[in-house]
């Protein structure tokens, strides 16, 4: 019967085996290893129980786990800030852009930060290289085709004058039609030239509105302006636009408008039409924001889409208010004017 020589306070007083047992085995309650020391079958036991075991085996996967942790954390943070020095070449050629006017004369991007964003330089340069060229191209026919208009127009408005001094009555209405038909297409050749130079840069000055409103006669229309009321702004343009909306006025059915200054560069051109109702109104905004608003659901007429050019070409915007009666748009020639929250943009 094996008996106990020597034990560790921990260990059982009974012998962990019947019989010898080299090497690894468990017993009930134990992880035994045995090994054979010196003569007379005395074996050295060493064991481990199953509570220090599991204790153990729980200290090495919490190590595992928080050392895992650790390096997955550290390796976070270094492909970040990795990501980051490699991303910012991108995020400043991005902030970059937004201050690249891309149809300015000679204006080009150039070298690029790093080899591999001068291939997009490149073709953003050679991008705006055919645009300014389309752009040029277009200018110029419009220009072109609207000097080519206004001789002829001219002529058959002075034809159309002496015809209605010389034709008998019953026929005198008809050539009124003509005539107003006639300066409603020299007012589109007007526009097409406001077009023209709303790319040119502005001339600003002061303007009076009541004095401007003089030499904008709208046959049919009464026109009202409150005396000492002027803006800044460029003449030309200003009177291209208030031409048109006065124009658009007119063909939808107001006989009085009356073109005031709200506040400080925004003129507010208010009829007494019919106008427009809510629906109409949206679709109107929504058209004017897009970038082709001739083509957009809802497209408005070329006097609103002028109006929005000469307010752009100012830094503002035109803006459709709501009325319970008439139609009411501002010309907002404020840089970087705030929109009206109102206005569902």
């Amino acid at each position: 019967t094996p008996r106990v020589l020597q034990a560790s306070s921990d260990a059982p007083r009974s012998a962990l085996c019947e019989a010898p047992c080299p090497g690894f085995g468990d017993r009930p309650g134990w992880r035994v290893f045995g090994s054979a020391v010196g003569e007379g079958g005395r074996m050295l036991y060493v064991a481990q129980s199953r509570e220090e075991q599991s204790e153990a085996i729980l200290e090495i996967v919490m190590a595992a786990a928080l050392a895992t942790l650790a390096v997955g954390l550290l390796s976070y943070v270094w492909l970040r800030l990795r990501v980051q020095v490699e991303l910012a070449p991108l995020i400043r050629l991005s902030a970059r852009l937004e201050r690249h006017d891309l149809l300015a004369p000679g204006a080009t991007l150039g070298a690029a930060e790093r080899l591999e964003l001068q291939p997009v330089h490149e073709a953003i340069d050679a991008l705006a290289a055919q645009l300014t060229a389309r752009l040029a191209n277009e200018q110029a026919f419009s220009a072109h085709a609207a000097h080519a208009l206004r001789t002829p127009l001219a002529g058959m408005d002075a034809q159309l004058a002496v015809a209605l001094r010389e034709a008998p009555d019953e026929l005198r209405p008809r050539l009124e039609r003509v005539r107003a038909a006639s300066g409603r297409l020299k007012r589109v050749v007007a526009a097409l030239l406001a077009l023209f130079r709303s790319g040119e840069a502005l001339r600003l000055q002061d303007v009076s509105l009541e004095r401007l409103l003089e030499r904008l006669p709208v046959d049919g229309l009464d026109v009202q302006a409150r005396p000492g009321d002027s803006v800044r702004a460029d003449g030309d343009l200003l009177a291209a636009a208030l031409l048109n909306l006065l124009d658009n006025s007119l063909r939808h059915g107001a006989r009085s408008v009356r073109v005031t200054v709200v506040s400080p560069g925004v003129v507010e051109v208010s009829d007494d039409g019919p106008g427009v109702d809510a629906p109409r109104r949206a679709l109107l905004r929504e058209a004017l924001l897009s970038p082709d608003p001739s083509s957009a659901p809802g497209a408005p007429g070329l006097g609103l889409v002028l109006a929005q050019r000469v307010a752009r070409a100012h830094g503002g915007a035109l803006e459709l208010t709501d009325s319970e009666q008439g139609f009411v748009a501002r010309l907002n020639l404020n840089p970087a004017a705030p929109i009206n929250p109102s206005l569902d943009r």
